[in-house]
């Protein structure tokens, strides 16, 4: 029909659309027709079309900034959130601009690439915790990286209103304090900075680390203590964290406040709330005096709550005897010092008396409400001659900061009895030559004949003869010595020396200084050894191996801190090693000379 005929007509594309639609596909498949001819000019624009779709993702950069609240008051702190979107080929971001308003608590940054639709999506942010320094409006002021910026962002901090102030306080709040407004100067002072919190909430944050001075030294107190406490009707717990501060200068000192930034979890009416928060304490002034006129200026400066010196000997109590080591320790005490500023303790001259001190040993109690500091010294005391000795007195000056005036810690003098050594033999003694009886005088009576005298010429020849034949004999038997000198000292007896080395293998074995000490003295001496100490009386290869192994027995015996480990086996394998210790010397020592030397005339 005609409307059949119509419908297909309508359907059928005119000539005009067709020749329209073949030059379209003409003119898009020119390039690739062109790049078959050989016609490559012709592509550049293709090309650079290409190129800039490639690298739309990356003009797309965005920077953006955000905070999670412009309205909070000077306790609180604000999240700032810095994101660009792209590739990053700068170096990082900077916020020094940002130092003037606020204090940057914390720094993070992050970094993502993904692949979005097939195409990389790079991302990098930057997280910041933000605390406020004043009151008003402040103002975050616009970033820029890679040509793109954001835009500033203003922040009202407000003063926090009563309510806000009561209702933070029960659930967080901080204080702190000072033991003393004024000191002297390096007068030791306590400082305390202690958070509280509900027992119902959680809370989260790091406590402030510890003040720092250049005019003061600071000694933490122990760690932080925790405990429970009531306030206001309601039970919190306390963290405390103690602090012993010493001025070095006077002057003033200022404490600034302490600041703890975190945050607070609690649940009220089945809702769990959390809150970022800044709390503040107050700052502390203290006053520092100069040391008082009245302190003598060429004493060390202690000011103190108490100071003790006191002494004691080992053995307890002390028995001198000639030669023999006995240790005394002087013991200086302080409270409200520090360890390092007590003075160092000389225990003086004593005629008679060698002196070998040990190093200080230094120590500080921080348990307490103040410093405790204690400086031990000891020596070894060694006395030279049998007789009476006098220790000096020993003192130290100090001020006491109770009553504000000078006192002074004293040892008085002390006079002890110089017994013989017990550990040397005694000397043998000496017995008186017994007088020669003269021989009688002839009785010649008056008047008696001269022949009953006439034997008295022969008696005289036969004296001088004797006499001339002792001379020779002496003089031969010191010639003699002079070739094959004899030794000076007798062997000492078998049963003996085997007694005494026995005695020090025993102390040996059973581990016991106390007891191998002496019997090592009595074992070498038995053998002759003679000299002013024990090394003394040995040959220079035996002394050289002994001087070890006698130090650690002596550091066993006399130090401050006795060894209680002390092992006898060093000491067991060098008796072993030499049955007879002072033989060489022995043989080496040189003949004495005679007694009588003869007259060169």
């Amino acid at each position: 029909t005609s409307a059949q005929r119509a419908s297909r007509s309508a359907s059928r594309p005119n000539a005009a659309a067709v020749l329209d639609r073949n030059a379209a596909l003409r003119a898009t498949f020119a390039p690739t027709e062109a790049i078959k001819r050989g016609d490559t000019p012709s592509c550049l624009p293709w090309l650079l079309a290409l190129l800039l779709v490639l690298m739309t993702p990356f003009a797309r950069a965005e920077l953006a900034a955000n905070v999670d609240r412009q309205l909070i008051d000077e306790n609180d702190v604000l999240v700032l959130e810095v994101r660009y979107s792209g590739q990053l080929r700068s170096a990082d971001l900077r916020f020094e601009r940002l130092e003037q308003d606020f204090v940057i608590l914390n720094q993070q940054r992050g970094h993502q690439l993904q692949l979005i639709e097939g195409r990389p999506h790079a991302q990098t942010s930057w997280t910041l915790t933000l605390q406020p320094k004043r009151r008003g409006a402040l103002l975050i002021p616009p970033f820029t990286v890679e040509g793109a910026s954001t835009q500033p962002i203003t922040i009202t901090v407000t003063e926090p209103t009563p309510q806000a102030r009561r209702e933070l306080a029960e659930w967080v709040f901080m204080e702190s304090d000072v033991s003393a407004d004024s000191v002297w100067v390096q007068e030791q002072f306590t400082y305390r900075v202690r958070l509280f919190y509900s027992e119902e909430a959680v809370l989260f944050g790091e406590l402030p680390p510890m003040p720092r001075f250049e005019e003061a030294v600071v000694e933490t107190m122990g760690g932080p203590s925790n405990r429970m406490e009531t306030r206001n009707g309601r039970r919190y717990q306390v963290i405390e964290r103690r602090y012993a501060i010493i001025p070095q200068r006077s002057g003033e000192l200022r404490l600034p406040p302490e600041s703890f930034v975190g945050a607070v979890r609690v649940t009220q009416q089945g809702a769990v709330r959390r809150r970022n928060l800044r709390l503040t304490t107050d700052g502390h002034q203290i006053d520092v005096r100069p040391q008082p006129d009245a302190w003598p200026a060429d004493a060390t400066w202690l000011p103190a709550r108490d100071l003790r010196l006191t002494d004691a000997f080992d053995p307890q109590p002390p028995r001198f005897r000639q030669g023999e080591p006995l240790t005394r320790t002087l013991m200086l005490q302080a409270r409200g010092l520090a360890a390092s500023a007590l003075p160092e303790l000389d225990f003086g001259q004593t005629p008679g008396v060698r002196v070998y001190p040990e190093p200080a040993i230094l120590d500080e109690d921080r348990q307490g409400e103040g410093l405790v500091a204690t400086r031990i010294q000891s020596s070894t005391l060694i006395a030279q001659v049998v007789d009476f000795i006098e220790l000096p007195e020993i003192s130290v000056l100090w001020w006491d900061l109770d009553t504000d005036e000078i006192r002074r810690a004293v040892v008085p003098s002390r006079r002890f009895p110089v017994a013989p050594s017990t550990l040397a033999p005694a000397p043998p003694e000496q017995q008186a030559p017994k007088p020669t009886p003269a021989a009688p005088e002839a009785d010649v009576a008056p008047g008696t004949p001269i022949g009953e005298v006439r034997s008295f010429p022969m008696l005289t020849l036969l004296a001088v003869m004797l006499w001339v034949g002792t001379i020779g004999f002496w003089f031969w038997h010191a010639h003699r010595r002079r070739q094959h000198p004899a030794s000076a000292a007798p062997a000492p007896t078998h049963s003996s020396s085997s007694r005494e080395r026995s005695a020090v293998l025993n102390a040996c074995h059973a581990n016991d200084p106390a007891a191998a000490r002496p019997a090592l003295e009595r074992w070498i001496r038995a053998h002759g050894g003679h000299g002013e100490t024990l090394l003394d009386a040995l040959p220079a290869k035996q002394r050289a191996e002994l001087t070890p192994i006698l130090r650690e027995l002596d550091r066993a015996l006399y130090a401050p801190a006795p060894d209680r480990s002390w092992s006898g086996r060093d000491l067991a394998a060098w008796v072993k090693r030499h049955p007879h210790p002072t033989a060489q010397r022995a043989q080496r020592r040189p003949a004495l000379p005679p007694l009588y030397a003869p007259d060169p005339n």
